[in-house]
């Protein structure tokens, strides 16, 4: 018998090797791996025969192996088994398979499952031995992402050991909620009877998430109205006005209002711990800064962390164009030992520094001692980091202020953390973006890119233009399913050789050294480069003013709130721009996805959308990710929230020593936009 918070080493199957690979993805207990998500599940459940295949569907057939031959073509080996049931004959090919030729034996029956074609009839079947209950075949099939280095069937038989060997375990939510039992919720969610199941399952776990959200923020809320601010800004030293005189720009009214409001909580004894909301381009960097300057004005160190490097060095350009008389320092993963002597962390009689940088930030806020910690990007920092403070010996604790694109309602967002102040960005400063989006279909996909050439060779002097070319990937999948899917090297590839003497073609990923990316960076900023090829590394951390038009390779592999996040990094300065997404599925209800897409630019629009279209439906094809920090559910699934609030308001009410089931980090097991690959 298992229980959830036995390790995973004690189950049967799991030795030392696999509980490695498992722990490398913070796998540890039962627990972890039950509540780890299937990317998506292969429909295998249609059990046919031979004489009803049909080319280009997902088929499982019953049938006797007939014949079994191996050879080898071109260094690599071929097998080739002939199986036949009472309607006909069809044969199974696999490709490098040692094992797949001892595992057939001549006159016996199994199952067989896998996309049918007239080429090959079956490529790279799945072969199950005929029982009872299967698991590889003959149902709705898990398939987990790669990332775990363990083979699909074995995962599969890891999970189906766990499940049926699991104890029973209190089940509070559904004996006063009618909620899906916890132990069904488990197995419908690894391995589903109906695609309905899938759905109730991830309901339950949505809502157990939510529980955990809201506790979490009772008791961060509870903590933190015991802590004392590092700094308390002086009421009467501070000018009438908190925005510094001779600014280079007006602020909007929100910008404004999101200043006073920060302002005002910077006065107080205790700590702010506030969320600026704002879409991409509304200016929260800006209002971070004042109030960055307030804080170093009086003395105290300010911290602003960034996810990535390329987004710190961004706004560390920022801050010296904006606040030139600031003190600025940048501190990465790159900053060595020495560079970090020559900064005035451990040096306290230095003036009040800015220090911008990455997560080495935050491993050195014991050392800076800052008044004001900003989060950039909210979503890519976790529950601990972002809303705990730092844990040092004194009470004091520094001003937070989190900022984030993500659109979340804000009065939802003040039911699920009610720890925090919310300030909202709605207006542009540069007024609202003229950006005209249109979906391409595969018909017109290179009088798109014809288009695109022309715009560049052909432009003014006085209007440079700089196009933006996003892929999915960096390298080509190795993987059947995402073969049609552009990668970003071989995109580059194609362009440098075809527009490479006419125009300035670059690269840029994540992968790439940091030296790499740098000169690259430089020469965007210093419009050297025409056409920028690139992985959604520029979702977060380029800002350049002067793109204007923007390619999305396999738009259907992301979700729309991450497609906003990338539309915005075109027409920053409200200039007239264009941004055209292409697809890599014939699916109609992808290709309705992206029109709809097409015709909203509304942030917090577009993720209600998203909700709305994506539907179950994706779970059993690729699954869409947006920038949701959420594991089972969603920003935007107001009604979802609103029965999460009732359940918690009675069960803290009713039942005082109540904890939730699971101890969620959700945002500890963030999935990335492409985590397929």
């Amino acid at each position: 018998m298992y229980y959830l918070h036995d390790p995973l080493k004690k189950v049967r199957g799991v030795g030392q090797v696999i509980a490695q690979k498992l722990a490398q993805q913070d796998l540890i207990s039962i627990q972890d791996l039950l509540l780890y998500l299937p990317l998506n599940y292969a429909d295998l459940s249609q059990i046919v025969t031979i004489g009803q295949l049909q080319p280009g569907q997902n088929f499982t057939i019953q049938a006797t192996v007939d014949k079994v031959t191996e050879f080898f073509k071109n260094g690599k080996r071929l097998t080739k088994a002939v199986i036949s049931d009472e309607t006909g004959r069809t044969s199974c090919m696999w490709f490098n398979n040692r094992f797949i030729k001892q595992q057939l034996k001549k006159g016996e029956n199994y199952f067989f499952a896998g996309p049918f074609s007239n080429y090959h009839n079956f490529s790279q079947p799945k072969v199950e031995a005929i029982k009872a209950e299967t698991i590889h075949t003959g149902r709705l099939v898990p398939r987990y992402s790669q990332t775990v280095q363990i083979p699909q069937g074995k995962m599969r038989l890891i999970l189906k050991e766990i499940i049926e060997n699991l104890a029973e375990v209190s089940d509070l939510l559904t004996k006063e909620f009618k909620l899906l039992p916890l132990r069904q919720t488990l197995s419908q969610l690894h391995f589903p009877d109906e695609q309905q199941l899938v759905i109730e399952a991830r309901k339950r776990l949505a809502i157990e998430e939510l529980l955990t959200l809201m506790q979490q923020s009772a008791q961060i809320k509870q903590a933190w109205q015991k802590q004392q601010a590092v700094v308390s800004l002086n009421k009467n030293k501070l000018n009438a006005v908190t925005i510094p005189q001779n600014f280079p720009f007006q602020l909007t009214q929100d910008q404004t209002q999101a200043v006073a409001d920060i302002v005002c909580d910077l006065t107080k004894q205790q700590p702010m711990n506030r969320l600026l909301i704002g879409d991409v381009g509304s200016g929260k960097t800006v209002v971070a800064g004042i109030a960055a300057l307030h804080i170093l004005q009086a003395g105290f160190n300010v911290a602003l962390i960034a996810p990535t490097q390329i987004l710190a060095k961004q706004h560390l350009d920022t801050f010296h164009s904006l606040f030139p008389q600031l003190k600025t320092t940048l501190l990465t993963g790159q900053t060595n030992s020495k560079q970090k002597k020559q900064t005035n962390i451990t040096n306290n009689k230095n003036e009040a520094t800015l220090f911008i940088g990455t997560h080495a930030v935050i491993n050195q806020l014991e050392l800076i001692k800052p008044g004001l910690v900003i989060y950039d990007e909210q979503h890519r920092f976790g529950v601990a980091q972002r809303t705990t403070g730092i844990q040092t010996n004194s009470q004091q604790q520094p001003h937070i202020l989190t900022m984030s694109a993500t659109p979340i309602p804000r009065s939802y967002m003040l039911t699920i953390f009610s720890h925090l102040q919310v300030s909202l960005i709605n207006e542009f400063p540069f007024g609202e973006k003229q950006i005209k989006t249109w979906y391409v279909p595969k018909t017109k996909k290179q009088a798109a890119y014809d288009w695109l050439a022309e715009q560049i060779i052909n432009e003014d002097a006085n209007d440079k233009k700089l196009a933006l070319i996003i892929c999915p990937f960096i390298n080509p999948s190795k993987s059947p399913e995402f073969v049609d899917v552009p990668a970003a090297t071989e995109v580059f590839k194609q362009l440098q050789h075809k527009w490479g003497k006419k125009m300035k073609v670059e690269l840029l990923h994540g992968q790439q050294k940091p030296e790499e990316q740098e000169k690259i960076i430089t020469n965007l900023f210093g419009q050297k480069i025409d056409v920028l090829v690139a992985t959604t590394v520029v979702e977060v951390g380029v800002d350049l003013p002067q793109a204007n038009i923007m390619l999305i390779e396999g738009a259907d592999r992301f979700g729309l709130a991450s497609l906003h996040q990338l539309r915005g990094r075109v027409g920053r300065q409200s200039q007239a721009s264009f941004c055209l997404v292409f697809s890599s599925s014939a699916s109609q209800a992808s290709q309705h996805r992206l029109q709809l897409f097409s015709q909203e630019n509304n942030g917090l629009k577009l993720a209600e959308l998203d909700l709305a279209t994506r539907g179950p439906g994706d779970l059993f094809g690729l699954e869409q990710h947006g920038l949701d920090n959420l594991r089972f559910a969603s920003w935007t699934n107001i009604k979802l929230i609103a029965q999460a609030q009732q359940i918690f308001n009675k069960i803290t009410t009713d039942h005082i020593d109540w904890q939730p089931l699971f101890h969620l980090e959700a945002e500890a097991h963030v999935t990335s936009n492409i985590s397929h690959n």
